[in-house]
C-alpha cells in the first residue's frame, strides 16, 4: 500500500494481552520487560523500513502468537523491498545491541532476538528473506523445495539445541517451545507471512 493511504488499522488480541501479562508474571529471567521492548524495536524497525520505501501495512496485529503486520490483499512487492523490510526488523535488534554493548543483559537481549529471527526457516525473517532470494534466482516450484528443505534442518537443529538448553537449564523450555511451534508452522504449510 503507498504512503499517503490510511493509517493501519492496530488491533490487540485478548490472547496476547494474557500472554504477556502471564509472561511477564512469570519471568525468572528479570528481563521479561527488556525482551518486550526488543520485540517492539523489531518491529519498529520493520515499520521504519516499510515507510522509508513508501509502503505500510493495512493493518498491524497483537495476536496470541506475537505481532504480524498484513498488507492489503493481493499487494506483492518487489522481492528487494521485501528484503529491506525483512532485514530491518533483526538489523534494529543488532544496531540496539551495539548501542547498549556496554550492558550485557540488554545487548545480549537484542543479540539474541536480532539473530534468531535471521534464522532460515519459515515464518521467521530469515526464512521470508531466503524465499526472496530463491523466488528470484531459480522457478518457484524448485525455491519453495530448497526454502522448505533449509528450513526442515534449521528447525531441527534448533529443536535439538533447544532439548539442550532446556535439560541443562531445569526449568528453561521457551525455546524449546517456540522451536516446536515453528516446526509445526512448518509442517502444517504455514511458513509464509
Amino acid at each position: 500500500m503507498q504512503s499517503g493511504s490510511r493509517k493501519p488499522m492496530i488491533r490487540i488480541s485478548v490472547p496476547f494481552l494474557c500472554g504477556l501479562i502471564l509472561f511477564l508474571l512469570f519471568d525468572r529471567t528479570g528481563l521479561g520487560g527488556q525482551m518486550v521492548l526488543a520485540a517492539l524495536v523489531h518491529e519498529i524497525g520493520h515499520l521504519i523500513a516499510m515507510a522509508a520505501l513508501g509502503e505500510q501495512p493495512q493493518s498491524i496485529i497483537f495476536g496470541g502468537f506475537g505481532i504480524r503486520m498484513e498488507r492489503r490483499l493481493g499487494t506483492r512487492l518487489p522481492y528487494q523491498k521485501e528484503i529491506w523490510i525483512y532485514g530491518a526488523g533483526p538489523a534494529a535488534n543488532l544496531l540496539t545491541a551495539l548501542l547498549f554493548f556496554s550492558n550485557p543483559r540488554i545487548c545480549r537481549v537484542h543479540l539474541l532476538l536480532g539473530l534468531f529471527n535471521l534464522l532460515p526457516m519459515g515464518v521467521l525473517d530469515g526464512g521470508q528473506i531466503l524465499r526472496c532470494i530463491l523466488q528470484q534466482k531459480m522457478e518457484m516450484v524448485r525455491g519453495d523445495f530448497w526454502r522448505r528443505s533449509v528450513s526442515l534442518c534449521c528447525g531441527l537443529l534448533l529443536i535439538l539445541l533447544a532439548v539442550a538448553v532446556f535439560l541443562t537449564s531445569g526449568y528453561n523450555a521457551s525455546l524449546l517451545s517456540t522451536s516446536v511451534y515453528l516446526m509445526w508452522l512448518l509442517i502444517a504449510g504455514n511458513d509464509e507471512v
